[in-house]
């Protein structure tokens, strides 16, 4: 009996970006918590919340969640209605470089906090 290797091609997206909103989905309750108990929204609150370094790593995993969600989005709709590889590999490509730059971006804001 042969084995067709595509039967399951998807689920691993699909768990990945359940996995991701679900991540976003607390982030931003506990995010919304902190601001709360924070009080004031001024500069020296902003930056008191983020100078911890476990803050600064739970809001980097939402950077790299939110960017695998909308990656995973993209790639889907480009699949569905981009049929012509010739325009459909170059856009990936640049969206996969635009997001990985989003993330390099926001890890250095996220570091520049003393």
């Amino acid at each position: 009996m042969r084995r067709v290797g595509g039967a399951h091609r998807g689920l691993d997206m699909w768990l990945m970006q359940r996995a991701s909103a679900l991540y976003m989905a607390l982030f931003l309750v506990v995010f919304a918590g902190l601001l709360l108990a924070a009080g004031g929204l001024d500069y020296q609150s902003w930056r008191g919340l983020f100078r911890p370094l476990a803050m600064k790593v739970a809001s980097l995993l939402f950077a790299a969640a939110l960017l695998a969600h909308a990656w995973i989005g993209l790639r889907e709709i480009f699949i569905d209605y981009l049929r012509v590889m010739a325009i459909r590999l170059p856009l990936l490509f640049l969206f996969g470089v635009l997001y990985l730059g989003c993330l390099v971006w926001a890890a250095d804001i996220l570091w520049s906090v003393p």
